[in-house]
This record gives C-alpha cells, sequence and structure tokens, in this order.
C-alpha cells in the first residue's frame, strides 16, 4: 500500500532540509570569515613612535610652559603694596590649571619614548664644565633607561597631584603639589644636565 504525500508537505520537508543544511554550515562560513583576534601580526598591533622633537624642545615647549601655568596659578607676593596673592577665580581659571597640569602629565610620557635625542647636533652646552654636553646626557639617559623612565614617571605622579588639586579647587594643594613638581625637575636635572654643579652650603647660624 502507497500513501501520496501532499505537495503542501513536501514543499514544507524541503524547505527544512534546506534550512537545517544552512543552519549547519553558517558557523564554519563565519568562522572562515571572521579571522581570529590572535592572528593578526604583532607587528600591526605594535606602534611606531617617530620622535622628532628633542628633550629640549620638549622641555621648552611642553613642559616649562605647562609646569608654569601651574605654578602661576597660585603665588604670594611681598612688594611696597603690601601682599599680592594670585588664586584662580572661576571655574575657567581653575580648568586653565587643571590642563596645564594634565599637559605637564603628559609631557612625562613623551620624555619616555625610545630613539628621542637630547638635542639637536649643532646645539651645545652654554656653560661647558658646568652643564653636560648634550651628547654626554643622551648616554646618561641610553646606559639607563630605567632610571631615566623613573624619574619621568615621578614627573608624571607630581603633575597628577596638581591635576586633581586643581578639580577640587583647592589652592593650598596646588602649591604645595607645585613644590613636588619642582623637586621631580630638579632631581632629574642634577643627574642629567648639571651633575657637576657645585651647591654652596647654607650660611652656619650662631
Amino acid at each position: 500500500m502507497s500513501y501520496r504525500i501532499p505537495t503542501s508537505l513536501k514543499a514544507l520537508s524541503c524547505l527544512f532540509a534546506i534550512a537545517l543544511v544552512v543552519a549547519c554550515r553558517q558557523p564554519q562560513e563565519t568562522k572562515a570569515e571572521t579571522p581570529a583576534a590572535d592572528a593578526v601580526p604583532a607587528a600591526e598591533t605594535t606602534p611606531v613612535y617617530v620622535a622628532e622633537a628633542t628633550v629640549k624642545d620638549l622641555m621648552q615647549a611642553v613642559v616649562d610652559t605647562s609646569a608654569d601655568v601651574v605654578w602661576l596659578s597660585v603665588t604670594t607676593e611681598v612688594s611696597h603694596k603690601g601682599i599680592i596673592e594670585t588664586r584662580p577665580k572661576n571655574d575657567e581659571e581653575w580648568e586653565k590649571v587643571r590642563q596645564g597640569a594634565l599637559t605637564l602629565a603628559e609631557a612625562s610620557n613623551l620624555l619616555k619614548i625610545p630613539g628621542r635625542h637630547v638635542a639637536r647636533p649643532h646645539e651645545k652646552s652654554e656653560t661647558p664644565g658646568i652643564e653636560l654636553e648634550p651628547s654626554e646626557m643622551e648616554a646618561l639617559i641610553n646606559n639607563d633607561r630605567g632610571a631615566w623612565n623613573m624619574r619621568a614617571g615621578a614627573l608624571h605622579d607630581a603633575a597628577m597631584l596638581a591635576v586633581k588639586a586643581a578639580e577640587a579647587h583647592d589652592a593650598d594643594k596646588v602649591f604645595e603639589v607645585g613644590e613636588t613638581i619642582e623637586h621631580a625637575c630638579e632631581n632629574c636635572h642634577r643627574q642629567y644636565w648639571y651633575p657637576n654643579e657645585k651647591i654652596p652650603e647654607p650660611p652656619v647660624l650662631n
């Protein structure tokens, strides 16, 4: 005895079979079309740094100017007119301090980029015997990148303290952190810029 399958059922069975084949093949096709993350060559994910500015350029154009924004935002001046205090007076001025401190923090990261020269070939020390020549500074840096990066990191941390103080509108803290920034700069300068400078002993009070 034979049974006749209605045309509608045949069509339904055919559609089901097609859907089953597509479902089984889809993950493989997707997998083939989408490369795994670890299949990307490492060279394509590693950034290439092109250090055009010298350390001297960064110091003059970014580090010094940004540090001055922080240092000059909170001052006390004594003159014949009396005591003149400078403090940020509104949100706009506080934001300027914050941006200066944040720029200083990021400048410390720029100092860590390998391959950056200290100065241009024609630039020499202005006070030979006290200041090292740029080539001597560069040799010190390259011989111990870890110490250089650590000192740059100290500048970063000090600058970020200034960022937080500016966000809190805390003038006293900005002044305090300004000294921390100065110490971070001076510790680096004494190591790489003018290690031969003789600091006079403070006078002894009788």
